[in-house]
């Protein structure tokens, strides 16, 4: 079931590789345990022999807690159990990870294991459900560790102390419990098979089309430089170094006067003082432009004010959205050399994060001009026309939202990748609205303008090899999971000190 937040008390040790457990213990926590491989021979002791040592004097170690209810390692308990059974799972595989990685890897498999397994117990405490001792007997028997090659060995029962009889009932009891309320979970969802004929009904019809991209990248130069010309002030640059307050501006109004005093220098007060990443580099930010600092603050005066600076001068006590700041001038302004290629890149990297709107306008003009020019001669012939690349895509349903992944939008021989296309419902709509030689109205797809002409339909086959009924299925019983998860891993609901506690008493280094 994939994870939507997990906590992480930890970041120290094993950085790199703990960041790539984490990724995939949040995209599936409680799958990637299954099929990652991990773990040498030496491992399935190296994992308990730590713990078990250092559990000495402790009545259990402690990793979180769900609805009150603690999340621990006791020999022989879930956890216990399903780090064992993670570890035997995994012996036999080779891995070239260290063997930190290696362990975390079963015990936060373990973890989230016995984190799915409370919240089950949970639910079925809340809801009063129980187990009889009659089917408790039945499955000890039938499914416990009392059988031999499938059967009951009376000789085993006999041999099994009580203390080990009662922690097996136990065990056993909270297994029942577990699988019960899962298949309740499962049984009511209700899918009717009217609404999965629907579903697959739609998939049935199948479309392929021809169309030309206005890609935002290809925004001409000379559209760039002329936007720079018309604000020339906003990419001047100036380096400054800043003291970034938090608390008040009495506070800044002190530092201030200690620079004016000369006191200390304005690095040390930078590394002392300052709220921000460039604390620790002396309050360094290097060359700034016009609307970066532009962005911080209400209005242009205080810009302006500190573009006026003179080199080695300190700016008074401002004002901005992050808090009090105090700026020196490294060196003064600099105006944007239009002529040179990295000038250029910086307005076009501008255009494109904050006047996207108006590139998409350009470009849906242009595309404009080309839907007219198709309208009245021919697709292809307004491709030559105006020299754009005529493309085809395969096959596709009405898929909104990329629903079913084996059905995506792919473009003939993969020339380009129309991957956003699955997002937009105004793609969809436009494109299985269109009808035999007609050309569709430009349509803005993330960061580039599609023109479409439909090329032919189908029905999808009858022998392809799935059923779409059942894969729809699978899809609302995927959808029930992530319902469940998010309801389980609620952060109000789960105390997750996982890593903190595992570098603590399991990895001591």
């Amino acid at each position: 079931m994939p994870s939507r937040q997990t906590k992480r008390a930890h970041g120290k040790r094993g950085e790199t590789g703990q960041k790539d457990i984490e990724k995939k213990r949040q995209s599936h926590p409680f799958l990637y345990i299954f099929s990652v491989s991990i773990l040498v021979v030496i491992l399935v002791t190296f994992i308990g022999g730590p713990a078990l040592s250092r559990l000495a004097g402790r009545s259990a170690i402690v990793f979180g807690s769900y609805m009150g209810k603690p999340i621990e390692f006791i020999p022989g308990n879930f956890l216990s159990r399903q780090k064992d059974l993670l570890a035997e799972q995994l012996r036999q595989q080779d891995s070239d990870q260290n063997i930190e990685i290696q362990a975390y890897r079963v015990w936060r498999g373990a973890f989230d294991q016995t984190v799915l397994h409370t919240a089950f117990l949970y639910e079925a405490e809340k809801n009063k459900s129980w187990v009889s001792e009659d089917r408790l007997d039945k499955t000890l028997i039938t499914a416990g560790p009392y059988t031999v090659d499938g059967v009951f060995s009376e000789e085993r029962y006999q041999n099994t102390s009580n203390a080990d009889r009662s922690s097996n009932r136990k065990f056993f009891r909270e297994q029942i419990l577990h699988e019960q309320y899962l298949q309740d979970i499962i049984a009511s969802q209700q899918l009717s098979n009217r609404e999965a004929d629907f579903v697959a009904k739609i998939t049935e019809n199948q479309r392929s089309f021809y169309f030309v991209r206005y890609q935002y990248s290809d925004y001409p130069q000379e559209q760039v430089a002329a936007f720079a010309g018309e604000n020339r002030e906003i990419f001047s640059k100036i380096k400054l170094s800043s003291i970034l307050i938090k608390n008040s501006r009495s506070e800044a109004e002190e530092i201030k006067k200690k620079l004016n005093d000369r006191t200390s220098s304005f690095e040390e007060l930078a590394r002392a003082h300052s709220k921000d990443s460039y604390a620790e580099k002396g309050g360094n930010m290097g060359w700034r432009y016009y609307y970066d600092l532009e962005r911080d603050f209400e209005g242009r005066a205080p810009v302006d004010s500190i573009f006026e600076l003179a080199e080695a001068q300190i700016s008074e006590v401002l004002e901005n959205r992050f808090g009090w700041v105090i700026y020196r001038c490294d060196n003064p302004q600099v105006s944007m050399d239009m002529e040179s290629r990295e000038s250029i890149q910086v307005v076009d990297d501008y255009l494109m994060r904050y006047e996207r709107g108006m590139v998409e306008d350009y470009f849906l003009a242009r595309a404009e001009e080309f839907t007219n020019t198709a309208r009245e001669s021919d697709f292809f012939t307004a491709c030559g026309e105006t020299g754009l690349t005529p493309y085809t895509t395969e096959f596709f349903p009405l898929n909104y939202q990329n629903v079913f992944e084996i059905n995506s939008i792919r473009v003939r021989d993969n020339q380009v990748s129309l991957a956003s296309a699955s997002s937009s419902r105004e793609f969809f709509l436009t494109a299985f609205s269109l009808k035999e030689n007609e050309i569709s109205d430009p349509v803005p797809l993330d960061d580039m303008v599609l023109v479409l002409k439909l090329q032919d339909e189908k029905t999808a086959p009858e022998d392809q090899p799935f059923s779409m009924q059942d894969y729809y299925r699978y899809l609302a019983g995927q959808s029930l999971q992530l319902d469940l998860q998010s309801y389980i891993m609620d952060p109000e609901k789960l105390e997750d000190n996982f890593s903190s506690t595992f570098y603590q008493y399991i990895m001591v280094k």
